[in-house]
């Protein structure tokens, strides 16, 4: 009877996943920073740029050690826990999510205040229609993520005897 790779593996169903989360957070913060230098970062006072700069450079991390553990052998992964299952990579996911959050409320500040003043062009209004909802995005993006991470530190920590470290290769090609 084979065993099933559980989350602790970096073909497992749930790595996969946070593989497919962290590349959509990649191209939606890409996205964000493109519609944010439109106005010029004007909305969310470049602080929107300046955390797609620190939402990449976390995620290429992350995304660059889970392909380093699918080249390595199985015998030098087991006993081993994932990179998106350190307690370091939970905290910043976490912390980007906050600091995307304050992006939202800046937007939304500086929106009003703008509009106040009647200094709006429409193409910036356009502009922070579209922005806020996709920093939205973002923030509810790393919380998925932060959530995945965080079920697989705990599968990991509290079942790593369940995983078949001899049958990675056979279950990959599967």
């Amino acid at each position: 009877m084979p065993m099933t790779i559980v989350e602790n593996h970096p073909f497992s169903k749930l790595a996969r996943q946070i593989d497919q989360y962290l590349w959509a957070s990649v191209i939606l913060s890409s996205a964000v920073a493109a519609v944010s230098l439109i106005n010029m970062g004007r909305l969310s006072l470049f602080v929107g740029p300046i955390m797609f700069m620190f939402t990449l450079a976390h995620n290429f991390t992350l995304l660059g050690l889970a392909s380093r553990d699918r080249r390595k052998p199985s015998a030098e992964l087991a006993g081993t826990l994932a990179p998106t299952a350190s307690k370091l990579n939970i905290i910043l996911c976490w912390a980007l999510a906050a600091l995307w959050s304050v992006v939202v409320l800046m937007i939304i500040i500086m929106s009003v205040l703008i509009m106040s003043m009647n200094q709006f062009e429409g193409w910036e209004r356009l502009a922070g229609y579209i922005e806020l909802p996709m920093v939205v995005a973002e923030v509810c993006l790393l919380v998925v993520i932060a959530m995945k991470c965080r079920t697989q530190r705990r599968r990991s920590m509290i079942q790593p005897e369940r995983v078949d470290w001899s049958h990675v290769g056979q279950q990959q090609q599967a």
